[in-house]
């Protein structure tokens, strides 16, 4: 058994192919033998009649009489040594008249006249014996001819192991051509083998594939399609560090132009007045990089379906409660209104999303808007998030758009990365929720909806009330968020 568990598929396929034939041959051995037994049996018997009438024939009319001794033997022609049977004539007197080489002076049977012919099986010496017996038409002759149950058995080994040797011989020139057609069937897939192994590592052409068995076929084209995937991935990557590059090395130059203003400033008023733009780019550089860290995060996010349900509600409150400060200094109000309701979700990939929800709102709604975030249970085991404001909104045309990375909406005030709603849509592609973008607040301003699958039930206790948190918040003077 550990041979067929062998790791070469060509291994596998000859040792299963061989002990399949071996198995079978024994099998027809085994009924051959029992078959070829019966057969020798009654071959036997008829060879028996046949010499037995042979040897009746060829005795003379007239026999000698007065001598113990047989008075003739058989001429050359009857043939009955080569067919290995032993014989005896005799008379109904019980006198001997003809007798083989290594027969015995008595008779196999007892001389019986009676019955022209019959089969006997006796033993003499431990060892059995076939006997036919045969009288003549007057009943003063009977020949009896025997033949040992040890020359049966020998001529079955013979015949078996001539057949076994045979077979053996058989299986092992099948063994060496099944070895040739195999190597030769999958000629191909070791192609295909040496052609993935010497390819550079960022090489992602597709395999040839048309040589392929059809068993193997739709595996390598299964992999073809990942290594265009993989090389789709590789490509946003790489546009993804070019641009992060790019949009890194603009507000480094400025700052460092910002504080060299700073360091020659002459007076206290001039360093204050230098310190402003720096302290508002080092914050941008902050956000843009943290972004850029959620971005590489998300990576090790697992899949949905394997994290524990956690209590969505409770998420949103946490997260919402952290821009208080935020929304203050901008002037503006926000209001949250979460029913209990449980899903299957990353904690820190939802916190991201949403946080960049409320900083993408907080940032371009402007001073004393109104921004509203939804958390409830939907019918048709769904869990609304939905982040909408009463701003200046988006035109419908860049909707489609405001998902790239880096992009931002031309004439948008305030200074983004462009990374936050990119962040959105990749962590609801990661949970699998429908993402939609729609007016917000008032018949104005804008809106983002989510919708997460695969809900939990909210746990028994807890009452699917209405929490409300209406944060009105004033400030003197607005600011609004970098």
């Amino acid at each position: 058994m550990k041979l067929i568990r062998a790791r070469s598929l060509r291994v596998r396929l000859v040792i299963a192919i061989n002990l399949a034939v071996l198995g079978f041959s024994l099998t027809w051995f085994g009924c051959q033998a029992m078959l070829m037994s019966n057969q020798h049996t009654g071959r036997w018997d008829a060879s028996m009649q046949a010499v037995g009438q042979q040897v009746l024939l060829s005795m003379p009319e007239v026999l000698p009489a007065g001598s113990s001794e047989p008075a003739y033997s058989l001429p050359t022609q009857t043939n009955v040594q080569p067919v290995l049977m032993s014989y005896q004539v005799w008379l109904r007197n019980g006198r001997s008249v003809l007798r083989s080489t290594g027969s015995p002076l008595t008779p196999w049977v007892p001389l019986s006249f009676d019955k022209p012919e019959a089969f006997h099986m006796v033993t003499i010496d431990g060892v059995d014996w076939r006997i036919y017996t045969l009288s003549d038409a007057s009943g003063q002759i009977q020949v009896q001819i025997g033949k040992s149950q040890p020359q049966l058995l020998s001529l079955l080994h013979l015949w078996l192991g001539t057949s076994v040797g045979t077979v053996l011989l058989l299986m092992a020139l099948l063994g060496v051509v099944t070895w040739f057609i195999i190597c030769w069937s999958i000629a191909p897939v070791q192609a295909a083998q040496t052609a993935l192994r010497d390819r550079s590592p960022l090489d992602m052409s597709p395999l040839p594939a048309d040589d392929l068995p059809t068993e193997v076929k739709p595996l390598v084209e299964a992999f073809n399609a990942l290594l265009l995937r993989l090389e789709s991935a590789l490509q946003g990557e790489r546009r993804f560090l070019a641009d992060a590059a790019h949009e890194l090395r603009t507000p480094l130059a400025v700052l460092m132009a910002q504080a060299q203003l700073v360091r020659s400033a002459t007076t206290l008023e001039e360093s204050h007045h230098s310190l402003a733009p720096l302290i508002c780019g080092i914050e941008r550089s902050a956000r843009l990089t943290e972004q850029l860290l959620d971005l590489a995060r998300l990576d090790a996010v697992a899949s949905p379906h394997t994290q524990p349900t956690v209590a969505l509600h409770e998420i949103v409150s946490l997260v919402v409660r952290d821009y208080d400060n935020s929304a203050q200094t901008a002037g503006q109000r926000v209001q949250l209104r979460a029913e209990p309701c449980n899903a299957r979700v990353d904690v820190d990939a939802v916190g991201m999303l949403l946080r960049n929800l409320l900083d993408n709102a907080l940032r371009y709604a402007g001073a004393g808007a109104r921004i509203e975030v939804v958390c409830r249970e939907q019918t048709g085991s769904a869990v609304v998030l939905s982040v909408r404001d009463d701003g200046p909104g988006v035109p419908v045309a860049e909707h489609e758009r405001i998902f790239d990375r880096f992009y931002r909406v031309p004439g948008t005030p305030g200074r983004g990365s462009g990374i936050g709603l990119s962040l959105v849509a990749r962590i609801a592609k990661l949970h699998a929720a429908t993402l939609e973008v729609s007016e917000g607040l008032d018949g104005r301003g804008f809106g983002i909806t989510l919708r997460f699958s695969s809900v939990i039930p909210a746990q028994a206790g807890i009452q699917p009330a209405d929490r409300r948190a209406d944060v009105r918040m004033t400030a003197t003077r607005p600011q609004r968020a970098p």
